[in-house]
């Protein structure tokens, strides 16, 4: 029979917000298994104890970028637009209808004013993956390491010129194994000094701490570059630490590792890493580690000095390179060049193989690489570390840098990351409660 509503907006309906919120709703989920009180004691220096108009509670505006986080909504003034009408964000905040919500531009004067220079923005990350250690969803092991890069707030068209002077950074370690070996082969010591360079790069106009992202076959502007490291168990976020788009993959690796080990007191074991990471400084940190590294291969040369190079089979117990064909060989004339190579002449002098100094490091993560152990955590590393940018970028708004400035940046990546933990954290222990 036809039928027709009329005037149902002016009905009155006895229900409390626990009522009106379903029972399977995400944010339900969330708060039963994510515990919030602990931001209270992070910010609690951040006040003023006994002075001024009362402020609006802190866990709330924190669980306001939650919400933002994990609906992927597109701005903090869309949020608290959300919040007005949705019974789910009012029960989540404790805010319930007739009391007014938080003006959009809460968050970001407090910002301002109070939060911008502290480690509250870190903290709660950090304590995020903590409670999800506790439900055993970490475990520390075995770590993936990727980069994605983030468009900035900024037109990239926009820009200037500008020269820079780079120093690069000098690799003691090397240079002191470099001196050894020539000295123990009767050759000079060389005088390693600073290298610097001057180049012209892009900059800014409107974000000057973004860099100017570009690589083969994507898409170039003004960036920046989330370095995550994700754990292998359930995919938790244990690291996204964030530079401009300009800094190579490998540059903050051992640094930000070393920062993971220290932060949450992790064994980790092996690591899985894209060619990005193919460089003598991470395999000797890993190796000085005991920590073993599925590190996809980079091609160092030309092509003529690789093939040359496979023509020959090297002797370790006689260091020398000998013809597979022909029985020819190459000895090591002591000679080490600047970079680290050796140097395997014929007799002749016309035939040259360069061997680095810590070439059975290269081969020791090479064998590693090919094993059956290797490839296989080699494998994962894209359904772990590059499924956890897609999630990001797909449901949590990653894809567009939100603000300007690095540490700014920086702060809003921590508080989103904490957010897609909390999703894990909770899509992971409804699953375990209904098996």
């Amino acid at each position: 029979m036809f039928s027709e509503n009329k005037c149902i907006q002016d009905e009155f309906v006895m229900m409390t917000m626990e009522e009106i919120v379903p029972e399977d709703h995400l944010l339900r989920k969330v708060s039963k298994y994510v515990e919030f009180s602990f931001i209270y004691d992070e910010v609690r220096d951040l006040y003023c104890a006994d002075n001024g108009r009362p402020g609006i509670d802190p866990v709330v505006l924190f669980k306001l970028v939650f919400i933002q986080a994990l609906d992927g909504i597109k701005s903090m003034r869309k949020t608290c637009e959300r919040c007005q009408t949705d019974a789910a964000y009012r029960w989540f905040l404790g805010i319930p209808y007739g009391k007014p919500v938080p003006h959009y531009s809460t968050f970001s004067k407090n910002y301002e004013r109070r939060f911008k220079d502290s480690d509250v923005f870190e903290n709660i990350f950090i304590e995020i993956v903590k409670q999800a250690n506790k439900y055993h969803l970490v475990d520390g092991t075995v770590l993936y390491t990727d980069s994605t890069h983030k468009k900035a707030n900024a037109n990239k068209k926009k820009f200037h010129m500008e020269t820079v002077r780079i120093v690069k950074e000098r690799k003691r370690w090397l240079e002191d194994e470099i001196n050894r070996e020539r000295l123990e082969h009767g050759r000079k010591e060389l005088n390693f000094k600073e290298q610097i360079e001057k180049k012209e790069i892009k900059v800014s106009d409107t974000d000057e701490e973004s860099g100017y992202y570009h690589r083969d076959n994507k898409e170039q502007g003004f960036m920046y570059l989330d370095h995550r490291t994700v754990d292998h168990k359930t995919n938790i976020i244990v690291d996204a630490h964030i530079t401009k788009g300009n800094v190579h993959d490998s540059t903050p690796y051992n640094e930000r590792l070393d920062h993971i080990i220290e932060t949450f007191g992790f064994k980790v074991e092996k690591v899985a890493l894209d060619s990005g990471y193919d460089s003598m400084d991470i395999k000797r940190h890993l190796d000085e580690r005991g920590i073993k590294g599925a590190i996809a291969y980079r091609r160092h040369g030309s092509k003529e000095s690789r093939k040359r190079k496979a023509q020959y089979k090297y002797n370790r117990e006689n260091d020398y390179y000998e013809n597979r064909e022909t029985g020819e060989i190459l000895e090591y004339d002591g000679l080490v060049d600047r970079n680290g190579y050796k140097k395997y002449r014929s007799l002749d002098k016309k035939t040259v193989i360069n061997r680095h100094i810590y070439e059975e490091l290269n081969e020791k993560f090479k064998e590693y690489r090919n094993s059956e152990e290797g490839k296989k955590l080699y494998h994962f590393r894209k359904e772990k570390v590059e499924r956890s940018f897609a999630d990001s970028k797909q449901n949590h708004g990653y894809r567009y840098a939100m603000y300007r400035g690095l540490t700014r940046n920086q702060h809003y990546t921590w508080l989103i990351c904490a957010a897609q933990n909390m999703k894990t954290i909770t899509n992971k222990m409804e699953n375990r409660k209904y098996k």
